[in-house]
C-alpha cells in the first residue's frame, strides 16, 4: 500500500470484522483514501460524492466548534471531482484485504496535492486520537479491528 493511494476492499474484510455501520459495497465503490498513523498501521478513509449533503453536514458541526473544525468530514477534489473523506468512517487495514487499486489514466491513482494531504493526514491522526483518548466513539469499532489486525499480524509473525 501507498499513503495517499485510492484503494478498494476485499469482501472478507467486512466478513472478518462484521459491523452493520460499514460502508455498504455497491459496484467495486466505495474507494478508500490510504493514511498510516504513528505506529505503522494503515487506515482507509471512505471516499462519497454526496458532497452536497456533507456540507450541511460540516457546516452544522462548524457552527458548534467553529469553521474549519469539523474532524469526521472534509471536502477536497480527487481525480477532478469533489470528493466527502469520510474521516468518522475510517477503518484500519492490512495489505491482504486490499482488493486493488483505484485505477485513473492507466496508473494506480496517488493524491499529489499537499495542502490536501496535509489536511487529511491531521484530520485523520487527530481522530485516532480522540479515539485513543475515549473522546469520540468509531461506528465501526475501529480501534477494536485495528488491535485484532495487530494480534492477528503479530501470531503470523511468531509462527
Amino acid at each position: 500500500m501507498v499513503v495517499n493511494g485510492l484503494y478498494k476492499v476485499k469482501d472478507n474484510y467486512y466478513k472478518d470484522f462484521p459491523n452493520e455501520n460499514h460502508i455498504q459495497i455497491k459496484q467495486g465503490r466505495p474507494f478508500y483514501y490510504a493514511v498510516k498513523d504513528s505506529h505503522g498501521m494503515y487506515w482507509l478513509i471512505p471516499l462519497s460524492t454526496q458532497v452536497d449533503k456533507h456540507k450541511k453536514k460540516i457546516s452544522d458541526i462548524e457552527v458548534k466548534r467553529g469553521k474549519g473544525n469539523c474532524l469526521i468530514y472534509h471536502i477536497g477534489v480527487i481525480a477532478n471531482k469533489d470528493m466527502v473523506f469520510k474521516i468518522c468512517d475510517m477503518i484500519p487495514i492490512t495489505d491482504g484485504y486490499i482488493a486493488g487499486e483505484f485505477i485513473k489514466y492507466g496508473r494506480h491513482y496517488i493524491v499529489m496535492d499537499e495542502k490536501l494531504i496535509r489536511e487529511i493526514s491531521q484530520k485523520s491522526r487527530n481522530f485516532i486520537r480522540q479515539l485513543e483518548l475515549g473522546r469520540m466513539h468509531s461506528q465501526v469499532d475501529a480501534l477494536k479491528i485495528r488491535d485484532k489486525l495487530i494480534e492477528k499480524t503479530t501470531l503470523v509473525r511468531s509462527i
